[in-house]
């Protein structure tokens, strides 16, 4: 595991009885990404990290505006 970490992201989200604040993405810095959503977590390479964000931005943009 790589010793050093570097916080991306962070914020609240809605009431569950565990983690139910936690939105954390971290730079596991040479490693990769990992994702702490509620009580689940992600982890991808650095290119999969930047197509899932990319994919994700989209969908919620689809989304927004009624093209899905």
């Amino acid at each position: 595991m790589n010793i050093f970490v570097q916080e991306l992201a962070e914020g609240d989200l809605g009431e569950l009885e565990h983690h139910e604040y936690k939105l954390v993405v971290e730079d596991n810095v040479g490693e990769g990404v990992h994702i702490h959503f509620r009580n689940v977590r992600l982890e991808m390479p650095i290119e999969d990290y930047i197509m899932f964000a990319d994919r994700v931005e989209k969908a919620a943009e689809d989304f927004e505006y009624g093209n899905c």
